[in-house]
């Protein structure tokens, strides 16, 4: 393991679970709040599982930071099936069915609105986004695109019959559809046509990918010292637009290019401060990687554009954008069912932890973003009708008001053990995939 994956891997950790903490904490409120309302007694409000590390109690509240920061829970008198309770009015159970239905939808509801509330704000205060051109930048050897025939320079239409609008949403429409051919709708000099992509599951992730890009501005991020792109004045910032008039659509290409120099001098064209400028440099031999380099780390950026809405425009795009990770989730959930997508695609919270961290690392409007599409995932789940689940309790509020009583206290404690189980078989597998991105990660 690298020092600088020690060094990523202690800052990840404290940012990554300080916005988990905060997705939990607005979950959880949205229970405690409608508890309190319809007078529910709440006996702890904590922030994590296991021992309590930090606690105070205000009226019968005990509020809590528990050791294990991955989740959170409500406390209520007389919510377990097996709490023995007396039946009293500021007790669960003792609640009209709206009133227990309104509590277990309060969390993701509340999740809900954080996440429309964060677009929201992000959008009305302007934002980066890319545009919306589908035009090819890099098509990967060997890839679905490849063996398609899609190639550089080729504009992408349609998928599947629906038109493109941006590369997040194809990149989804192939995760969603593997293993068979789809139709790709392209424009090639001036003419359109239509081939077949079949796109196979990435056994390491899970997913399926094209192995198409598109055209990226590919930017100087640090240089190595000693190194060839130092001596001959490269700086950080500059972005690379061509070498030897060859452009540069990707930082995969530009070491491409470079390694193919066999050590001739080279001539870079970059952009620095709006003027464009010719640097000779000579690659050097490295005898680690056995290729030639110039000692740039390089930084792939979608060419974007400053968007600034009003309220209206920001709050309907708000919802559009959670809408569309909301539905996301179930399609997924529908494609791991259909084996469209694998198990291992799926990340606990030790890899969103990660993630939180990772996209703060590029942008505050990534973080943003981010924690906006984890939130909405954290409710679509939560309100499946699946046990243990804020769903799964609405399913037995709803069966306990079509029967005209509860289900047998024997039948909701062995529907909740088995849920149990599978919840954590589960845990346990998808924290194993996510150790296993963090070793890839931090080697």
């Amino acid at each position: 393991m690298h020092l600088t994956g020690y060094w990523s891997l202690i800052y990840q950790i404290p940012v990554g679970l300080l916005g988990l903490s905060v997705m939990v904490f607005v979950h959880e409120l949205g229970h405690f709040s409608v508890a309190k309302w319809v007078g529910v007694k709440v006996h702890t409000f904590s922030i994590g599982f296991g021992k309590k590390l930090i606690k105070f109690k205000r009226g019968d509240t005990e509020y809590a930071l528990s050791a294990i920061p991955f989740g959170g829970y409500v406390a209520m008198a007389g919510e377990s099936p097996d709490d023995g309770g007396y039946g009293n009015t500021d007790e669960f159970r003792t609640k009209s069915i709206p009133a227990r239905i309104a509590i277990a939808v309060a969390g993701p509801i509340a999740n809900m609105i954080f996440a429309v509330l964060i677009l929201f704000c992000l959008y009305l205060s302007g934002t980066q986004e890319a545009k919306t051109s589908m035009i090819v930048g890099e098509v990967e050897p060997n890839s679905a695109g490849a063996n398609a025939g899609v190639v550089p320079g080729d504009v992408l239409l349609k998928y599947n019959g629906k038109p493109l609008t941006g590369w997040e949403g194809f990149m989804q429409e192939v995760a969603l559809e593997s293993n068979h051919p789809i139709p790709l709708e392209l424009r090639r000099a001036g003419r359109d046509t239509v081939v077949n992509m079949t796109a196979e599951i990435n056994p390491k992730f899970g997913i399926a990918f094209s192995g198409i890009s598109s055209e990226l501005e590919v930017q100087v991020e640090s240089l190595v010292p000693g190194m060839p792109a130092v001596e001959a004045g490269i700086k950080p910032g500059d972005k690379l637009l061509s070498v030897d008039g060859i452009r540069v659509p990707s930082a995969t290409a530009m070491i491409a290019i470079v390694k193919e120099s066999k050590g001739q001098p080279i001539t870079i064209t970059v952009q620095r401060a709006g003027e464009k400028l010719d640097i000779k440099a000579t690659p050097v031999m490295d005898k680690d990687s056995k290729r030639y380099m110039i000692g740039i780390k390089q930084l792939e950026i979608f060419p974007t554009v400053l968007v600034k809405r009003s309220p209206s425009e920001a709050l309907k795009r708000s919802l559009q954008m959670n809408w569309q990770s909301g539905t996301s989730v179930v399609r997924t959930l529908y494609g791991i069912s259909t084996g469209k997508i694998k198990l291992k695609a799926l990340s606990g919270p030790l890899g969103i932890v990660q993630m939180i961290a990772s996209s703060l690392r590029r942008s505050l409007q990534t973080f943003f973003e981010f924690i906006a599409m984890v939130n909405t995932n954290l409710a679509v789940v939560n309100i499946l009708p699946l046990a243990i689940t804020d769903g799964g309790l609405v399913l037995f509020l709803l069966l306990e008001a079509i029967r005209r009583k509860p289900l047998s206290l024997s039948t909701q404690m062995v529907i909740n053990r088995v849920g149990i189980s599978f919840f954590l078989m589960l845990a346990i597998f998808v924290t194993f995939q996510d150790i296993l991105r963090v070793s890839l990660f931090l080697n």
